[in-house]
């Protein structure tokens, strides 16, 4: 581990290489008296729950009574994370926050960010929340019938929000509890490792049909399901989330020409199985990523144990 100090306003950001290099760009450490400074002013403020928070005002107000009360510690942070968001990977995980148990903090960091939204509020299902609680038990599992294999999504690199008319921009989760084991590592690929994977894997006829040819994605049944078009690379975003391509193509029995297909299976095999430029890292409790959703896939490494108690918080935000 590689580890440097600056000075940047009124925080102090530790430069850390993790891993399977995170690099110091994307890495924010808080000063411990700065994040406790802006946890008190969280308690200070008005208590809602995890479904007030749908109402956009609530969220903007989260966001302003933030800044009102810690303006340098907050309007700094602010700041780095929009200069981090803007380069490759595209990602930033800040180290150092005090959470509250109200969701206060976590949603006046996103809010600088944009709207949060989410799927409609079902309080039986902890991913159908404003602030997903996502375990390994809740995962979406795939069977795939050609060759019998199932498939846990998380584990496959993707975006969120695939199944959404519009992906959302921003995907953040909050690490509440690491698994006990040290498995679940988060990973990430970007945009321009992404083209580095296909130019040395594929033909260019390929990566051309990827960026002018639409694929058919699933729309999630809240939002009235059936299926909307869209390419898989356009103006410098990627859009993938291999098991909301196969369910439209198998529900809505589409056909793609077999040329396509070929691409989407190559592209499939190169972010799946080539890690040369994959970026790997555990988030432990208290740490809070932030993906640019429209520039980086993610994904997590397998969990072995069922029972694992791993938890984090996740906030859509468009």
């Amino acid at each position: 581990m590689v580890c440097n100090v600056i000075i940047h306003g009124c925080f102090l950001i530790k430069v850390i290489n993790i891993m399977r290099s995170l690099p110091p760009s994307a890495i924010i450490q808080v000063a411990d008296d700065k994040a406790a400074r802006m946890l008190s002013a969280t308690r200070q403020m008005a208590t809602y729950a995890n479904r007030d928070y749908y109402q956009a005002q609530i969220q903007l107000d989260a966001y302003n009574c933030l800044r009102v009360s810690c303006p340098d510690e907050f309007d700094t942070l602010e700041q780095l994370i929009t200069t981090a968001l803007a380069q490759p990977p595209y990602s930033v995980l800040v180290k150092g926050l005090q959470f509250d148990e109200q969701y206060r903090l976590l949603v006046a960091i996103n809010r600088s960010l944009g709207k949060l939204v989410a799927r409609p509020y079902d309080d039986k299902t902890p991913r159908a929340q404003l602030i997903h609680h996502v375990q390994p038990q809740t995962d979406i599992h795939n069977h795939n019938k050609a060759n019998d294999a199932v498939a846990i999504l998380s584990e496959k690199m993707h975006i969120d929000g695939a199944d959404r008319l519009t992906p959302i921009r921003y995907v953040a989760m909050q690490c509440v509890r690491a698994d006990s084991r040290g498995e679940g590592h988060s990973r990430l690929l970007d945009i321009h490792a992404i083209y580095k994977l296909l130019e040395q894997g594929m033909s260019r006829e390929q990566i051309t049909l990827l960026e002018q040819e639409p694929v058919p994605w699933k729309v999630a049944d809240y939002l009235g399901g059936g299926i909307c078009w869209r390419t898989v690379l356009a103006k410098k975003t990627i859009n993938w989330r291999r098991y909301s391509i196969d369910s439209a193509l198998a529900d809505n029995k589409i056909c793609l020409p077999e040329k396509q297909l070929k691409a989407l299976a190559q592209m499939d095999t190169l972010i799946e199985q080539d890690s040369r430029y994959k970026i790997e890292f555990l988030m432990a409790p208290g740490d809070f990523l932030i993906v640019d959703n429209l520039r980086c896939l993610h994904a997590r490494s397998a969990i072995s144990d069922p029972n694992t108690n791993r938890l984090m918080y996740r906030t859509w935000v468009e």
